[in-house]
């Protein structure tokens, strides 16, 4: 199998970071996913969905998948263009901040409970995790290709 070359003989796939795109797509299942839910009879599980809604939500959740989606363009320049990789580092580390409000409010939604530790009771989900897994590995994968570049 042979590999497509550019006019200057570099294959073209050389700045595409895979494990960046990667990171990202866990990162977008983690935030998709259920994050915990306040008992077995409520439906809603909380995620950055309650959030994203303009009218009910304030939109401001959509900042998280604009950054993921920097993240994944960036992706196909980051070994190669340094620009591309700070984008992508800046990405990240919005994705984090914009992601950690996200949970933090929906820690908030669950309210006051009889007994000291109620978020200890609470069924966590897969989300969290995945979210947890990938925001460190498009930092570091980031941070990476800043230094290659």
């Amino acid at each position: 199998m042979t590999q497509d070359k550019g006019a200057d003989g570099r294959s073209r796939l050389a700045g595409f970071d895979g494990v960046m795109l990667l990171a990202t797509m866990l990162i977008l299942v983690g935030y998709l996913l259920p994050w915990f839910r306040q008992s077995p009879r409520h439906l809603w599980w909380y995620s950055g969905w309650e959030y994203a809604s303009l009218s009910t939500g304030g939109g401001w959740t959509l900042w998280t998948f604009a950054f993921l989606l920097v993240a994944v363009v960036t992706s196909f320049w980051a070994r190669t263009v340094v620009e591309a990789a700070m984008a992508a580092l800046a990405a990240g580390i919005g994705t984090l901040v914009m992601a950690c409000a996200v949970v933090a409010a929906s820690f908030g939604n669950i309210g006051r409970r009889d007994n000291l530790n109620s978020v200890a009771e609470l069924p966590f989900g897969l989300g969290l995790p995945l979210m947890a897994v990938g925001l460190g590995l498009l930092i570091a994968t980031a941070c990476r290709d800043v230094a290659r570049a």
